[in-house]
């Protein structure tokens, strides 16, 4: 998982959708620069995606931080 989020900050990506279930190997290990959103499913990363695009941010989307803390 950190690779991909590496990767994805190396192709000048500014969002990441990582799956709730890895989300203990994305917390503490966040490249700078990087907004990294929780998923569990399709809908959610669907509804993440449009949120994204609409706003131009992650804001009020959930985060490997939200999901570890339950």
């Amino acid at each position: 998982m950190r690779q991909k989020m590496v990767g994805a900050v190396e192709s000048d990506a500014e969002f990441f959708l990582a799956p709730s279930a890895n989300c203990d190997q994305v917390v503490g290990h966040e490249p700078d620069g990087l907004d990294v959103v929780a998923v569990a499913d399709f809908e959610q990363a669907l509804t993440a995606t449009e949120t994204i695009a609409e706003t131009g941010s992650a804001e009020g989307l959930p985060t490997c931080e939200d999901v570890t803390e339950r």
